[in-house]
């Protein structure tokens, strides 16, 4: 049986080889239990957002077969360098997130058919007066789920 669930882990473990002066690299837990004041910079965050199932690709071979399109986020908490305009120069935000991009791009999760894909990045909170800010890369990838049925 492949469950078709997307596991995080081997990506945090990507990330932090990829980025080893990342403070922390974490999963959606540990980020809901930060506060502004916990917050260690640089970190990032893997949060799982949506799954988008197919039909089932087999009507009458008691098994429910798949393909799903798992959607994650990789929130970045960085510091950089930005004027009183708001835009922002190059600094850690661009290094943390080509490096991290790099490295999640090339992981292909188990029971994947693709490796991760970067399919949009947002500001996800305002940029404080010492530059610290929270920017979300957002990552598909295309699993396999066999389920077998009574």
């Amino acid at each position: 049986m492949k469950p078709g669930i997307l596991d995080l882990t081997p990506i945090a473990a990507a990330l932090r080889s990829a980025k080893p002066d990342l403070v922390t690299v974490g999963t959606a837990g540990s980020f809901g239990a930060l506060t502004r004041e916990t917050i260690r910079w640089p970190s990032a965050y893997l949060i799982p957002l949506a799954e988008t199932p197919s039909p089932n690709r087999y009507e009458n071979c008691n098994l429910l077969s798949q393909r799903v399109l798992a959607r994650f986020g990789v929130l970045w908490a960085v510091r950089d360098i930005g004027d009183r305009a708001g835009s922002i120069a190059n600094g850690d935000i661009r290094a943390v997130r080509l490096a991290g991009m790099v490295a999640v791009c090339q992981i292909q999760p188990v029971d994947a058919e693709t490796a991760c894909e970067p399919v949009s990045g947002k500001l996800v909170s305002t940029v404080d007066r010492n530059g610290q800010m929270i920017w979300q890369d957002d990552f598909t990838v295309t699993l396999n789920r066999h389920i077998p049925l009574s």
